[in-house]
């Protein structure tokens, strides 16, 4: 007998992966770019740092307490106004982009809620089934007694 065959009726490891169903990858995304942090975070992130080394230079030069908070926010401000206006555009158009995506969902989900209320609407209508033989015949109203 030869050591290359398996001695029971169990498929080896590569036989069983060969048999396993496989997934169908003609659907699946495909992945062009490793996705980016989000520019909010980003920007967010760049203001804390501004802000944490101004504060840290305001400290080393012997500024304390309230001062060194108000100096360090308002120095941080300015340079980030300055340094950050790139950063800053990308979070806001990133903003931006998330609202009127957010929009567009809204819209079409709103649009398709309504043409299913029509045409719930046109298959309860008294008389727009043909499949009733019997006129659709108003009834009277109840006359006030007296």
């Amino acid at each position: 007998m030869d050591d290359d065959t398996p001695t029971s009726s169990q498929p080896d490891d590569n036989e069983a992966r060969d048999l396993a169903p496989q997934p169908d990858l003609d659907d699946a995304p495909v992945a062009t770019a490793i996705p980016s942090a989000h520019p909010v975070l980003i920007y967010t992130v760049l203001r804390v740092a501004v802000l944490a080394v101004v504060g840290g230079i305001l400290w080393l030069l012997g500024l304390r307490g309230v001062y060194l908070i108000l100096l360090a926010f308002l120095i941080s401000g300015v340079i980030s106004a300055v340094a950050l206006s790139r950063r800053r555009e990308g979070a806001a158009y990133g903003i931006t982009s998330v609202v009127r995506s957010a929009n567009a969902r809204i819209d079409a989900s709103s649009r398709a809620e309504d043409m299913n209320d029509d045409d719930e609407f046109d298959e309860s209508a008294p008389g727009s089934s043909d499949d009733d033989d019997t006129p659709a015949t108003p009834t009277k109203p109840d006359s006030p007694s007296t």
